[in-house]
């Protein structure tokens, strides 16, 4: 029941006989006690400077040279939990409350010693219940500097918040991000620490607290003060009770912003590949196949004045060479389908409508409400492209659309494409409807997605009465460009 097998109780009394009789006394609680009497201030005094730590004071109130209220503070100074039991035949009312103030634990009259055993017993239980209180906070106190060497040695950001949305743990990377102390953080709500978008992310934590449903590896892109655009991986996870009730959430975000720039930059290395590849067939083997079919043209013509028979086959070789011509045209075009010196991506995109038009026999119309297209880098013109280039392929194979419609627009710091067809729309089974597009396999839903993310934006794919309809939201600065002097100055002029 109780933490030690024997208790230790220092009998402060100076009379023998009544030292005696409490001792008896104390035989009675049936409990595994070793008694030490202590007649003065010294002997009071060396028992509390020995080893071992007593679990009991029984004390007179009244002592030669010596006192119980003396004999209670120099207890309380070393041992603040051991018990203290004034057993006294002199102990008013009014000395009694004074010494409870103080700090004693009860007190029994001599003539009532009988009352002893019941007091010594709560005594011991209520030691015990302090020490286990003890201990139970000092494994607290560990578990916490244990938890928090944890989460500061983890490289995402954490902390966690209560029902009212205020922070109760953060770890070193947050405080990091935060440019705070966790002195300052803790208790505070996020958006009383200036902290970009945290509106938004208190939204979120209202809404899995009132849901208790978690939010698990949610990808979001966030503009900084200067600019910039940096990839977050967020989750939410509730905070529950003993009774399952929710107390709070525990977030986490990842910083994905190096991976994603990486990711960019092997992006544009290979789109520069391909437009490298475009221009070399184009400026290259297209050239000398032009320049072969005029020789052959040329051929051709001396060869009609002289009737030769193989006419038939110098006019076959020249129709091949043409072909041939046409064909490495249109790879060119397609390793490199934006190009600033051919009107960049409003031309590109009023291409690829007739395009579409011309080879599916889909009518294909394009809206251009975006005029800068020079303030557009290639590289991002390029997944735009290859992002609608998707949705009308998806549309003209697998929708059995009758029409399409393509839009481009901006604002002063975004930009905006839209597909719309009225094709036979999604798909409608639930499981589907996220990752199918007309039926098709999601792979070409992952793939527009994943070039938004690159773009630092985002894409939405929605279900019309007779159609679909393909969002996408990017910043018109993507991550990761840059731009001239001479666009720098467009962007000054315009704002």
């Amino acid at each position: 029941m109780f933490s030690q097998p024997i208790y230790r109780v220092i009998i402060l009394e100076d009379n023998p006989v009544d030292a005696e009789l409490i001792e008896l006394e104390l035989r009675k609680c049936e409990l595994p006690i070793e008694c030490i009497h202590a007649a003065s201030a010294d002997d009071f005094s060396k028992e509390l400077a020995g080893e071992q730590v007593p679990d009991l004071v029984l004390a007179d109130y009244t002592l030669p040279g010596f006192d119980g209220m003396a004999a209670l503070h120099a207890l309380r100074n070393r041992y603040p939990y051991v018990p203290f039991v004034f057993v006294s035949g002199s102990l008013g009312e009014e000395r009694a409350i004074e010494a409870l103030k103080s700090g004693a634990t009860d007190y029994v009259l001599k003539d009532r010693l009988g009352r002893l055993p019941a007091v010594v017993v709560r005594a011991f239980r209520e030691l015990f219940e302090r020490r286990e209180r003890h201990i139970s906070h000092r494994d607290l106190a560990q578990h916490r500097q244990l938890l928090t060497a944890i989460i500061d040695s983890l490289p995402e950001s954490i902390y966690a918040v209560d029902e009212l949305s205020r922070i109760t743990v953060i770890n070193k990377a947050m405080l990091t991000r935060l440019k705070r102390q966790r002195s300052t953080t803790i208790g505070k709500l996020l958006s009383e620490l200036q902290q970009p978008h945290a509106h938004e992310l208190e939204l979120m934590d209202a809404m899995v607290l009132r849901s208790g449903r978690a939010l698990l590896e949610k990808e979001r892109t966030i503009e900084n003060e200067d600019g910039s655009i940096s990839w977050l991986m967020s989750s939410r996870i509730p905070l529950r009770d003993q009774h399952d009730k929710v107390i709070g959430v525990v977030c986490t975000e990842r910083d994905l912003t190096q991976r994603r720039q990486m990711q960019r930059e092997i992006l544009d290395i290979s789109n520069r590949e391909q437009r490298r590849l475009g221009s070399d067939l184009h400026d290259g083997l297209g050239q000398e196949l032009t320049g072969l079919s005029l020789m052959i043209k040329g051929l051709e013509i001396q060869m009609s004045q002289q009737e030769s028979a193989y006419l038939p086959q110098i006019a076959k070789i020249n129709e091949l060479i043409s072909s041939a011509i046409q064909s490495t045209r249109s790879l060119a075009r397609g390793a490199a389908p934006v190009s600033r010196e051919r009107g960049g991506i409003t031309e590109a995109l009023r291409q690829l409508a007739a395009r579409c038009t011309d080879i599916y026999h889909l009518p294909c119309h394009f809206t251009n409400k975006y005029n800068d297209h020079n303030l557009l880098d290639d590289n991002v013109a390029t997944q735009i492209y290859r992002i609608a280039q998707e949705a009308t392929t998806n549309a003209a194979r697998h929708a059995h659309a009758g029409s399409v419609e393509i839009e481009l627009r901006s604002t002063e710091r975004r930009l905006y494409l839209s597909i719309t067809d009225d094709g036979i729309g999604m798909s409608s089974q639930p499981d589907q409807s996220h990752n199918n597009h007309h039926g098709k396999s999601g792979l070409g839903i992952r793939i527009m997605e994943y070039r938004a993310s690159i773009l630092g934006g985002s894409i939405q794919f929605e279900r019309l009465p007779a159609g679909t309809r393909v969002r996408l939201s990017c910043p018109l600065k993507a991550p990761g460009t840059t731009r001239s002097p001479k666009q720098a100055e467009k962007i000054s002029a315009r704002q």
